[in-house]
């Protein structure tokens, strides 16, 4: 074991993905604590993976999480689920995005924050690959198409924003290829009746307890659609 690189003691860390399971593996050896500090690519903090985060208190957490991310180099893959926690501080939350951001790849968010953080602008232009984003507020989507140039898949869950916004950010991510919405409240505003959203990349969709007046789907290259508990009055799909 002494002669494996540390790039592969990286990976084998990595494969591990719990935070709490690769500190504890981290702690077998120097070497293999060098492997996780400069080769770890993939972190997970979830609160279904491990029964003590919810007798920790937030802060606790919250520090908890901080001291692990920041001894890492190079992550490319980062999930923070934590379903009992109410709520992370937000400047904590952009520390995490800032620090990670020039090599994530993966990111997976699943926290409200207080005051809420646009977390897509903290990600934009990098080279994140796939995002899920639930409890969050998105607002104030910048008209661009190359915000999001690697982004393959995007999934919002229990997620407040506008039907401007929604249609700007798939328009900002021009190589999606499938997009989940689920249980969205969509705000329209008063010279809008409909949420028209186009993309010419897309192949999967799905779309879940969602009521719209009209929603309009342009889409040529989509292979699967899937529309669950929604209540539409009326839907187009154009492709």
């Amino acid at each position: 074991m002494e002669y494996l690189p540390d790039e592969v003691i990286g990976n084998i860390l990595s494969r591990l993905r719990a935070a709490r399971n690769v500190v504890i593996a981290s702690a077998t050896c120097r070497k293999w604590q060098e492997a996780w500090r400069n080769h770890l690519h993939t972190l997970t903090f979830n609160s279904s993976d491990c029964p003590l985060y919810h007798e920790f208190s937030t802060s606790r957490l919250e520090i908890l999480i901080t001291q692990t991310i920041f001894q890492t180099k190079g992550l490319e893959s980062l999930s923070i689920i934590m379903d009992h926690v109410d709520e992370f501080s937000a400047a904590l939350v952009i520390a995490w995005l800032m620090y990670t951001r020039e090599t994530l790849r993966h990111l997976h968010y699943n926290v409200r924050t207080t005051p809420n953080v646009n977390i897509l602008e903290k990600c934009g232009r990098q080279k994140l690959e796939v995002l899920t984003l639930a409890h969050n507020t998105i607002m104030g989507v910048e008209p661009s198409y190359q915000k999001f140039p690697c982004l393959r898949t995007l999934s919002l869950s229990y997620v407040s924003i506008s039907a401007l916004d929604l249609s700007l950010l798939l328009t900002a991510c021009p190589k999606i290829e499938v997009l989940t919405l689920d249980s969205l409240e969509i705000f329209m505003s008063d010279s809008q009746a409909t949420m028209e959203l186009t993309s010419y990349s897309l192949k999967d969709i799905y779309v879940e307890a969602i009521s719209l007046d009209k929603f309009i789907l342009e889409a040529d290259s989509l292979v699967k659609l899937h529309l669950k508990d929604c209540t539409l009055k009326v839907f187009e799909l154009i492709g």
